[in-house]
């Protein structure tokens, strides 16, 4: 541990891993991306706040793409200047080498997870290092913004003269399922960094730990945002440069890159009760975590003395999914009775008392450049008694039977008839299913969630469980072992939604793929690949609406709620250039190389 400046956060689930290739593969939580974060350079990032596409390890922006005849084959090309004198923390350049190496590797071992957008073999074909400073990428047809400009642009680089050997070692492994679990499994002990920190060490279950990279080329650059849109940044005697208009005027937000802190340490607490108790005793500086903090652990911290609350929009969505490989799940008018029977409204303004906001699309209200607001809202507005109707006509026009048909009190107010001996349309018994879930004290509104749809399902005859238990056993059961019925988790989404054809085409719905669901529907295939290869960014946003469309019709998902974004942190100790932000600091997991001390 580095001199006295520890920028002490707390999280509330452990890592699953340490190794960057398995975190963007099977391994993508989120606990495994705060811990992992600021580590890896990348071609291009957002800005601070504004979340400007700017370059960050590209000197520039890249070239236009052009057609050109390689080897006989007609590809797509673009170049892109790197800025000189990065330098991994073993002292060595970061080079176009690094680049073509963590692409040809993610393409050549088709590695999964999140691996398949980031480097797409759709359009993908190969990079190459022109010089040391000069990369040039080939791809098989024009890619559209998901697949360039806001997904290979964002590929986290990684060290080739250490990762080499390991994979090296991968492909003489067997199969490439084989490969794969290799590579995942390495422990990347000593790897070097040309992030702002340096991972140190992992001790599971209580802790993990970053140093600062002494030689991040970034540090001391100023950043400025104008009021008229324009980006600025310079190191002197490094790089100048601005985009967006011309940098003048008056100042938006300014700031220095750090790291500040000598260390960041990340303290793994076993529920949020335990970590805001960490957080009011002065033990951790910042909480992180995706859902923010709940009514009751807000009521908790206030009027704590050196503590500093902040409320930003979420860039997260939390859902039920299905599992399409199993009956009666497949089923549209099934899925359509389920939506039908969930009373967001009911739970998030009665039961939870506000402190979460039902929803209806993937796409955040607070994402405003993309977000569709007038997609199918199932169920709003219906009463309980309306909403068993309706299921039960659902259910009936799909060829669904009852032993004991469903019925409420003409009031609404009770259940005269609970559903019994509910059969699908071939005849057979719909199956006992489980709803699986996190527990309560991981997070109290997902559970709740999941205990009042266990008792709505029941009161009609569908015979659903709600299995309320540990994160990481949802995420392997889900993702890993894809042994499930449904499930209830939640995404932290990026900007660019692209996310909408990695969750839902069935190219990903594999053992590790993001569409662990299974979904299938060719028609939301084509969508998603006309969106893949779009352009221009105002068609792009007529195609993400289509598919918001779509997909609160066909419902691969039951999109639950989303809440504000609550956060607490110790003021009397640290400070932040900016507080506002889409998604809380947390979304820019605490800002470790902006975070300055008192």
């Amino acid at each position: 541990m580095q001199g006295d400046r520890i920028y002490q956060l707390g999280i509330t689930a452990d890592l699953t891993t340490t190794n960057h290739w398995s975190y963007l593969g099977p391994d993508g939580t989120t606990w495994n991306g705060y811990v992992l974060s600021d580590t890896k350079p990348v071609l291009f990032s957002y800005s601070g706040q504004r979340f400007d596409w700017v370059p960050s390890l590209a000197a520039d922006f890249p070239s236009p793409l052009r057609e050109e005849v390689v080897g006989g084959r007609t590809l797509w090309s673009t170049e892109i200047e790197l800025k000189q004198g990065v330098e991994w923390s073993d002292g060595t350049d970061v080079t176009a080498d690094d680049f073509v190496f963590t692409a040809h590797v993610a393409r050549d071992l088709q590695l999964t997870g999140n691996w398949p957008s980031i480097v797409d073999p759709e359009f993908f074909d190969h990079a190459e290092a022109l010089d040391p400073y000069t990369l040039k990428i080939y791809f098989t047809k024009r890619p559209g913004l998901a697949r360039w400009q806001f997904g290979l642009a964002f590929m986290p680089v990684l060290s080739r003269a250490y990762w080499e050997p390991v994979v090296a070692e991968a492909r003489q492994a067997g199969d490439i399922t084989e490969q794969q679990r290799v590579l995942y499994a390495h422990v990347p002990e000593g790897e070097p960094s040309a992030g702002g920190f340096v991972f140190d060490r992992w001790e599971q279950g209580a802790y993990a730990e970053k140093d600062r990279n002494e030689g991040f080329y970034f540090t001391g650059s100023v950043v400025t945002l104008y009021a008229n849109g324009a980006y600025g940044e310079v190191k002197p005697g490094a790089y100048e440069f601005s985009a967006y208009g011309t940098p003048e005027g008056e100042k938006a937000l300014e700031f220095t890159v750090g790291p500040f802190a000598d260390s960041a340490i990340y303290s793994i607490y076993g529920s949020q009760d335990a970590t805001v108790l960490a957080l009011k005793k002065g033990d951790i500086d910042f909480m992180l975590n995706p859902l923010g903090l709940s009514k009751g652990l807000q009521q908790q911290l206030q009027g704590e003395d050196g503590l500093t609350t902040i409320e930003n929009p979420s860039s997260g969505v939390r859902y039920l999914g299905f599992n399409f490989r199993k009956p009666p799940m497949d089923d549209r008018a099934f899925r359509e009775a389920v939506a039908t029977l969930i009373d967001k409204e009911f739970l998030t303004e009665t039961v939870l008392q506000g402190v979460a906001i039902p929803v209806y699309t993937m796409v955040p209200e607070g994402n405003t450049a993309w977000h569709n607001g007038d997609v199918p809202m199932i169920g709003r507005g219906m009463s309980r008694a309306e909403r068993v109707a309706r299921a039960v006509e659902l259910l009936k026009g799909a060829g669904f039977t009852w032993e004991v048909e469903p019925r409420m009190s003409d009031d609404g107010a009770f259940m005269e008839e609970r559903g019994e001996g509910l059969r699908m349309p071939n005849g057979e018994p719909v199956p006992p299913m489980s709803l699986i879930a996190p527990s309560a004290g991981y997070d109290p509104l997902r559970s709740t969630f999941a205990i009042w749809i266990e008792r709505w399902m029941n009161e009609v005859g569908i015979p659903l469980r709600a299995d309320l238990t540990g994160f990481n056993l949802i995420v392997d059961k889900v993702f890993t072992q894809q042994d499930f019925d449904m499930w209830i988790l939640g995404w932290g989404l990026t900007l660019f939604p692209d996310y909408l054809e990695t969750f839902f085409h069935s190219r990903y719905s594999g053992l590790e793929g993001r569409n662990a669901g299974g979904y299938s529907n060719p028609e939301y295939d084509r969508l998603a690949d006309d969106f893949l290869a779009e352009t221009d960014v105002d068609a792009a946003r007529e195609q993400v609406f289509r598919m918001q469309q779509f997909l609160a019709e066909d419902l691969p998902y039951v999109v639950l709620f989303t809440t504000p974004i609550v956060e607490t942190f110790r003021s009397d100790r640290i400070d932040f250039p900016y507080t506002e932000i889409l998604g809380g600091l947390q979304e820019s997991a605490g800002l470790t190389s902006l975070v300055t001390f008192r």
